[in-house]
């Protein structure tokens, strides 16, 4: 009698734990629900694009080669512009990528790159080479590019240019706690020699 009255009590016993187990399961599932629910939603807002409004329409009114763009520039950057600088008009990148590699070729003691899109292929060959070049010549070599506009980036050539000695980084690369900055990106594009 006595073991029956144990077994029973034991029953019991097991299945209140029972209740108790299922009963954080289906806490656990609503708050799993929730967690994906706020990261869709965070998701959502941070990748959806605002309407692009120009809000101030600036008057196309001479040229970079004219000599008023300067006296422009200047009164715009609240700086000066010596008379030793000059103003070249580069357009796309049969003109702008060969000026650049000479720019990298003729660096004495820095170069600083930044850039929002890194090239594959033979153009970010010929770069991460002439870099890596003048990085062994004992020129700082600095490059920044942009984490998500270089996601289709060869590794070999970071290899190729950190292997030299280049430093090398990547712009607020994604993670699952910067999902609401993914759209803080760095769209400039920089190559100061020597500067």
């Amino acid at each position: 009698m006595k073991a029956q009255g144990f077994r029973a009590l034991l029953a019991s016993k097991t299945r209140a734990a029972g209740r108790k187990a299922g009963h954080w399961l289906d806490i656990a599932k609503y708050v799993a629900v929730a967690v994906a629910a706020a990261v869709v939603t965070l998701a959502a807002v941070n990748l959806t694009p605002e309407p692009r409004v120009i809000r101030t329409i600036v008057p196309h009114r001479f040229d970079a080669a004219d000599p008023q763009f300067v006296q422009s520039m200047s009164s715009y950057s609240q700086g000066q512009i010596s008379g030793q600088n000059a103003v070249q008009t580069l357009v796309n990148g049969d003109e702008i990528f060969p000026a650049m590699l000479q720019a990298i070729g003729v660096a004495r003691s820095s170069i600083d790159m930044e850039t929002y899109i890194y090239w594959s292929g033979s153009v970010g060959y010929q770069f991460a080479t002439a870099l890596a070049a003048k990085a062994r010549e004992g020129v700082e070599v600095r490059v920044l590019v942009d984490w998500l506009g270089s996601l289709p980036f060869d590794e070999n050539l970071i290899h190729i240019m950190t292997g030299a000695g280049v430093r090398f980084q990547r712009y607020r690369p994604v993670y699952w706690y910067t999902l609401d900055r993914v759209n803080n990106r760095t769209h400039r594009k920089l190559l100061i020699v020597d500067g």
